[in-house]
């Protein structure tokens, strides 16, 4: 490669402090456009999510434990 290519390359991967900016600042823009849920709505969906997880938690080890049960029975009738 000749220099000038090689001083291009450099010059595309390097942002100016003005770019960085820039780019902080329309962050912070955008930012400051997000609804934020109040905090009775983000305690409510919390809840409703631990519960769920809970609860499939709770389908899936009972799920299991009866599959488990029943391969256990069929294992000890076969053999």
């Amino acid at each position: 490669m000749n220099e000038e290519n090689k001083s291009t390359k450099q010059e595309k991967h390097s942002e100016s402090p003005s770019a960085v900016q820039s780019t902080w600042r329309s962050y912070k823009a955008e930012f400051r456009k997000i609804v934020w849920p109040s905090r009775a709505t983000l305690i409510k969906h919390t809840v409703t999510v631990i519960t769920v997880s809970l609860l499939f938690g709770a389908y899936i080890a009972l799920t299991d434990g009866v599959l488990g049960a029943l391969f256990s029975r069929f294992a000890q009738l076969v053999s």
